[in-house]
């Protein structure tokens, strides 16, 4: 990716992206019914609503078949978790979401270097996080990373990072 920020956590990366594709009250994030708590958790401190959409049990991820019956006039952004190190149905996600104007956020916390049809994930969706929590197979003992290549969703992800702050110090 172009633009990677550093975080505490994984899950700060994941609020990083939630504020990077901009959902805010009442917005609608579609994230998977099984995951870690962080995916849908993040949603909630953004004062968002998260959308369960049931698992396809062969990946035990996002079942993409199911995305477009979750999908809402409030719907603002789907949260694709790459669980245990199996990469989600990006293609189909993706054309989901490209049909309806929605990001897609790519929760690889669990999945540094597994990769979707010859691509790593967390470069596939409009931004990504990671982690590197003492569990996670890349361990830093704790930290996260948040990563994008769109200069726009860089600047509310810095801005959030920062506390606030929209420019460097002079």
């Amino acid at each position: 990716r172009r633009f990677a920020l550093a975080t505490n956590s994984g899950t700060a990366a994941l609020h990083m992206c939630i504020a990077a594709c901009g959902c805010g009250t009442a917005d609608e994030v579609i994230v998977p019914a099984y995951s870690w708590s962080s995916s849908a958790t993040c949603v909630l401190h953004h004062s968002c609503i998260p959308v369960f959409v049931d698992i396809d049990f062969r990946t035990m991820n996002l079942d993409a078949s199911k995305l477009e019956a979750a999908i809402t006039p409030r719907t603002k952004a789907i949260l694709a978790v790459h669980l245990h190190g199996l990469p989600a149905d990006m293609d189909a996600i993706l054309a989901v979401a490209r049909r309806h104007g929605l990001k897609v956020i790519e929760d690889a916390c669990q999945a540094h270097g597994a990769l979707y049809k010859g691509r790593k994930v967390g470069a596939l969706g409009d931004c990504a996080a990671f982690s590197f929590n003492q569990n996670k197979c890349l361990c830093a003992g704790e930290g996260g990373m948040f990563v994008t290549n769109d200069e726009a969703l860089l600047a509310p992800a810095q801005q959030l990072w920062s506390f606030g702050e929209t420019r460097a110090p002079s």
